[in-house]
């Protein structure tokens, strides 16, 4: 926090952030927004740093532990949270369940009505903590599918979160925005600086799309904007690691020759633009009903 403040970031409230994308205006430079998930005890402690700083942050609630499990927040920590105008919430579902994992094996009527059900859920005890429900939601583990997002959508939610590793602009979805997990051995002051200094790949379509793998092995291309001004591309998937892209016209891509074989993969897209010189990044995630 003290490299942000020294280094003149602007961290904003996560609903600011929002109403720019909602605009599609641009995103002013150095803009940071924080976002914590889940609801831990530790999250008391991170509101001391933060509040010294005086930086807003966001926290996505996991409504069956927040004000009942020992490890989560209580209910009176919640009240000091609440009314802290640098405190905002959102929703994180009820149960935390791998609920692109349970599409695997569950028929699509009753996929969406799990969704809905554990939503409204949520939503009471939220309610019932906070005295309003706060329509921004985070995915569980970040796994998303697009009749969840479907589902969401319809139930009000303005804004839907993942945790693919990429930073956000003015043409990010709300209903997938991107979120740089700053945790584990990537809470290293190295990655961290290197988050802040990355720029958005602007890739207009890919293949595959998010969620479940329609063929296996996948087509796997990027179509990138202006991509004369990139250059040293790599195509990254979670399995296998980084891959040298090939280029032609305005796609970047891959052969692959194998299935994939885990259950869950992330696939980014890497170049250097050449004109300011600094890394930019794509990243969406997909599933395969056959993996592990």
């Amino acid at each position: 926090m003290d490299y942000l403040k020294k280094n003149n970031f602007n961290v904003i409230h996560l609903s600011k952030l929002i109403d720019i994308l909602q605009r599609k205006e641009d995103i002013p430079p150095k803009t940071v927004v924080i976002t914590i998930d889940d609801g831990y005890k530790s999250t008391m402690r991170a509101y001391k740093i933060l509040k010294k700083y005086r930086f807003p942050f966001t926290v996505f609630l996991y409504m069956e532990g927040v004000g009942r499990y020992p490890d989560y927040l209580t209910q009176k920590q919640i009240e000091i949270l609440k009314k802290d105008p640098f405190v905002e919430f959102g929703n994180h579902s009820y149960s935390h369940r791998r609920f692109a994992k349970i599409l695997k094996k569950m028929d699509l009527k009753s996929y969406k009505t799990l969704i809905v059900e554990d939503t409204l859920k949520a939503e009471r005890r939220l309610k019932k903590l906070l005295g309003y429900v706060p329509k921004v939601y985070a995915f569980p583990y970040g796994e998303y599918t697009r009749p969840m997002i479907q589902v969401l959508k319809e139930m009000g939610y303005e804004a839907l979160f993942t945790q693919d590793p990429q930073n956000v602009s003015k043409d990010t979805p709300l209903y997938l925005i991107h979120r740089q997990p700053i945790v584990g051995s990537w809470a290293k002051m190295k990655h961290f600086k290197d988050v802040l200094n990355t720029e958005v790949l602007p890739v207009v379509k890919h293949s595959p799309p998010i969620g479940y793998l329609i063929q296996n092995p996948p087509e796997i291309w990027a179509e990138v904007k202006n991509i004369h001004n990139y250059k040293n591309c790599g195509i990254y998937i979670s399995e296998l690691g980084w891959i040298k892209a090939e280029k032609k016209n305005n796609r970047l891509f891959i052969n692959l020759e194998k299935p994939l074989k885990r259950w869950k993969n992330r696939i980014g897209v890497t170049c250097w633009n050449v004109k300011t010189k600094r890394k930019s990044t794509f990243f969406w995630s997909v599933y395969n009903r056959e993996g592990k």
